[in-house]
């Protein structure tokens, strides 16, 4: 193999003007990939990260406290394998800073199910409550820590923080008493009623079905007293953009790559007809067939690494002077083995070519 590496090596260095083309070639169809489809990627990346902000996949719904929606949903929705996670909260009680009778107050409420990946279990100490950054801030809790009252003289300890995700920020400031158990979201007191239930679907073409089956575990409640908002309109405009931006993407793409095989084959057809005689001493000297194509391909695949890595140096430091938005790190590496893989297809023809030379008739051709 390291042979065969300084072999191609060489043969690159030998033919100058063609070794240049090749690089060219491909650092140009690097280039041309990045500055379109690469930059639609990441506008669309870019268009998808704010929709998805927004909530795409969120499902709200909110009741009066004697509407009759109960923990116990909660439960139930964990079984329906198109919803990622499920949380619920109780009915509000003000607090306030334990030490600050007269501070501002803060919406207590008991929480069950799954926030942003953490699960809200009962802790092994009583009385103990999580708060996110807005609510220690609004409660002046210098490090994060301290004690609440209720407006019913009842005494908690704030414990941790919260991370509160884009979809739940509308509760904020937020102080949450951990109710689930490890087994059951809806922990030893699965009938309290909930006053908000957040349903966050697994993806956005989910949201309508999730919707109905959310819609069908409510059936128990009060309908006059609950509201259920969805982000059906925002997951549908987020399908239409990614189908839309990615068949374009997908079309450039293959115009581009097949563009560029064509050169390196045309290129390569004619490095072969200049090196013929070359060709045909290798193989009246023992080469095989397989050993020509393997030397072909090896300095190919050479060339078209080093063309990739210009042309993506030259199209990121192209984009980022524009201002343009860049594409992320998997777009590019896979822009650099499509390119690596392209040249080698093209060079494939070519190289079997030059294999099937004759060498007694190449060596007699003047």
């Amino acid at each position: 193999m390291f042979v065969l590496g300084r072999e191609a090596v060489a043969s690159a260095r030998g033919q100058v003007v063609t070794s240049v083309l090749t690089v060219a070639m491909v650092a140009g169809m690097c280039v041309a990939v990045l500055m379109t489809t690469g930059r639609t990627a990441a506008a669309e990346d870019a268009a998808l990260a704010e929709i998805d902000a927004a909530g795409t996949r969120s499902i709200v719904v909110r009741a009066d406290a004697d509407a009759r929606l109960t923990a116990n949903v909660i439960d139930r929705l964990q079984a329906v394998t198109e919803i990622d996670t499920a949380i619920g909260f109780g009915p509000i009680v003000d607090a306030r800073n334990a030490q600050v009778p007269d501070g501002p107050k803060v919406p207590l409420r008991n929480g069950y199910g799954t926030l942003d990946g953490r699960s809200l279990v009962v802790p092994d100490l009583p009385d103990r409550a999580l708060a996110s950054t807005e609510a220690i801030q609004t409660l002046g809790f210098r490090d994060g820590l301290g004690a609440l009252r209720t407006d019913t003289g009842h005494e908690l300890v704030v414990s941790g923080k919260l991370e509160v995700p884009a979809y739940a920020t509308f509760l904020e400031p937020l102080v949450v008493i951990p109710s689930s158990k490890p087994d059951a979201p809806s922990g030893t007191r699965p009938t309290d009623p909930l006053t908000v239930l957040i349903v966050l679907a697994d993806s956005p073409r989910h949201v309508a079905p999730v919707s109905d089956t959310v819609k069908s575990l409510l059936e128990a409640a009060d309908e006059t007293k609950i509201t259920m908002e969805t982000s059906q309109e925002l997951a549908t405009i987020r399908t239409a953009i990614q189908g839309e931006l990615g068949s374009y993407g997908r079309g450039t793409v293959l115009v581009i790559l097949a563009v560029s095989a064509a050169l390196v084959a045309v290129n390569l057809l004619t490095l072969v007809s200049i090196r013929r005689k070359d060709f045909g001493r290798r193989r009246a000297l023992g080469a095989t067939r397989s050993l020509i194509v393997a030397l072909l391909l090896t300095q190919t695949a050479l060339l078209a690494g080093i063309g990739a890595l210009v042309g993506v140096a030259g199209a990121l430091t192209a984009l980022s002077v524009t201002g343009s938005p860049l594409p992320g790190p998997s777009f590019v590496i896979a822009v650099v083995i499509a390119a690596v893989l392209t040249a080698l297809l093209g060079a494939l023809l070519p190289a079997i070519s030059a294999a099937r030379k004759d060498p007694l008739h190449e060596l007699r051709v003047p």
